[in-house]
């Protein structure tokens, strides 16, 4: 009797084995890798690429996010992706003057960071018609907003229209928000001349005319070293700003900030006269993307750059009952995708806790005589009477959760920046996409297969088209970056692909826009 006691509690042992190291019930936890050099804190070295991601060898597997999620740093794919985004972020927002210093000095040292130093597209592709002329006694940088001398704004410089719709985010205070866009040298030297030869640049029509002479020319941006402490390759920055305004309830030391120059020209403005105006901006969103090389020991990783982006914490709540790819999502190319589910407390920056309206994600209207024009208000809040009444403030709200990984991810990056009391600390990866066709071990979801994760958005570039894809799973549609910007060509001839980059458009100004314009 007593050997029969004995092997039934054995057997209740194994199993209760078996069922703690079942993969339900392990919990995976990421580790963050703060420095590509290995160190154990953030740094300034900008990172080339990944570092090891075993699961990418000879599989295209998207475990963790369908399926079983990973359970050991082998099965997991996402993380490697996600440290590089995080050490892009730190490591370009790091101090410009301190590069060599360590964390303490150069994430709160103040000035330019290091992203601020690289070439703004107006200096490669010339500026708008239009812009307002403001001299400053304090030699402060200038947001200067263009346009074609006749009420339509341009996209040559800054921007307050979203490239994917032509539609302005107003903020909590009712004023536009900003768009600012930079490449780093190795991109800016590939544009002037490609090949060497600055004859087909790019930056011109004439220069583009040129390089399709040669039927051998494929546009191919300047990729990275295969190694995460190698040289980076071709990196485009796109950020969002908003006026920050301490009267009305700003904390400015939760963002990064600059102060800036203000520049609008008077056709944009009512009453026709310019804007100069000294504002204090704070960071909310900011796109990072680098051009990856072939690796043959990363096979399932396409070489169609690698896409990060980053939002602050405060920007808007997520909805209610979000989308991911975890499970099945009904609402694929809608305009909105439900009602939100704030936090009690927190001031968002473009979602207001107090508004009477459960509409999310609300396209504003113009009340211009074309719809395309938003007009200037001469004096903040800047966007003041240029909406209809009930479309002025967004409500914005985020449509897919974070991928589990990532946010795992995100808790133990922010918990170290604090360390350091930056305001970095209050930023948080939205996700890392990169080019494959995902495997889902026959598992049907109702979201895009040509980048993974398959939907990627930053809620202050592109709000209000989160949830739209096209049938067509290889083509993409503006919820995916990959997906969006595939279609990306030149001005010129057949219009050829242009690696990705929507820049290469912007030498012709007027049809720039089009490129990426989503329908209503």
């Amino acid at each position: 009797m007593k050997k029969l006691i004995a092997c039934v509690l054995l057997l209740f042992f194994a199993i209760g084995i078996v069922f703690r190291h079942s993969p339900a019930q392990v919990v995976y936890v990421p580790r963050p890798v703060f420095c590509p050099t290995l160190s154990n804190a953030p740094c300034s070295q900008i990172p080339a690429y990944i570092g090891p991601d075993p699961r990418l060898g000879g599989s295209n597997d998207y475990p963790g996010l369908i399926g079983f999620p990973p359970t050991t740093p082998n099965e997991d794919v996402e993380t490697p992706f996600d440290n590089m985004a995080w050490q892009m972020f730190v490591a370009l927002n790091w101090a410009a003057s301190a590069t060599k210093q360590p964390a303490a000095i150069g994430l709160t040292t103040r000035g330019q960071r290091v992203w601020q130093q690289y070439r703004k597209v107006s200096d490669l592709f010339g500026n708008s018609t239009v812009r307002g002329q403001c001299p400053s006694a304090l030699a402060l940088p200038v947001i200067s907003i263009g346009s074609d001398g006749q009420g339509n704004p341009q996209p040559n410089n800054e921007e307050y229209l979203q490239a994917s719709t032509n539609q302005p985010l107003i903020d909590i205070n009712g004023n536009w928000t900003l768009f600012e866009r930079r490449v780093n040298d190795v991109e800016a030297q590939y544009l002037q001349a490609p090949n060497g030869d600055s004859s087909q640049t790019l930056t011109t029509l004439a220069g583009q005319q040129a390089f399709l002479q040669n039927p051998q020319n494929v546009v191919k941006f300047t990729a990275s070293d295969a190694t995460p402490i190698g040289k980076p390759g071709s990196i485009e920055i796109k950020t969002a700003w908003r006026i920050l305004d301490r009267s009305r309830g700003d904390d400015p030391s939760r963002f990064y900030t600059q102060e800036a120059m203000l520049a609008v020209p008077g056709d944009l403005v009512q009453g026709g006269s310019k804007i100069c105006a000294t504002v204090t901006l704070g960071l909310v969103g900011m796109h990072i993307i680098q051009r990856n090389p072939v690796d043959k020991k990363h096979p399932a990783l396409l070489p169609e750059w690698i896409w990060a982006t980053f939002e602050h914490v405060d920007n808007a709540p997520l909805a209610e009952l979000p989308c991911s790819v975890n499970s099945s999502c009904t609402g694929i190319n809608k305009d909105t995708c439900g009602q939100a589910a704030p936090v009690t407390g927190t001031r968002y920056s473009y979602y207001d806790q107090n508004a009477n309206t459960f509409g999310t994600n609300i396209r504003p209207q113009s009340t211009a005589p074309n719809i395309a024009d938003y007009f200037w208000n001469s004096k903040p809040p800047y966007a003041q009477g240029a909406t209809t009444p009930g479309s002025a403030k967004p409500q914005a709200t985020r449509c897919f959760s974070i991928y589990p990984t990532t946010e795992k991810l995100n808790r133990q990056w922010r918990a170290e920046l604090a360390k350091y009391k930056t305001p970095l600390q209050n930023y948080m990866l939205i996700g890392t996409q990169w080019g494959a066709s995902v495997f889902v071990h026959d598992i049907d979801f109702n979201l895009l297969r040509n980048g993974v994760p398959a939907m990627l958005s930053n809620i202050t570039l592109e709000t209000y088209i989160q949830m739209y894809t096209v049938s067509d799973p290889k083509k993409g549609g503006p919820g995916s970056c990959i997906g969006c910007h595939s279609g990306a060509n030149l001005s010129v001839g057949t219009k050829p692909l242009s690696d990705f980059s929507f820049l290469p458009g912007l030498v012709d100004p007027k049809t720039a826009r089009s490129k990426v314009n989503t329908a209503k």
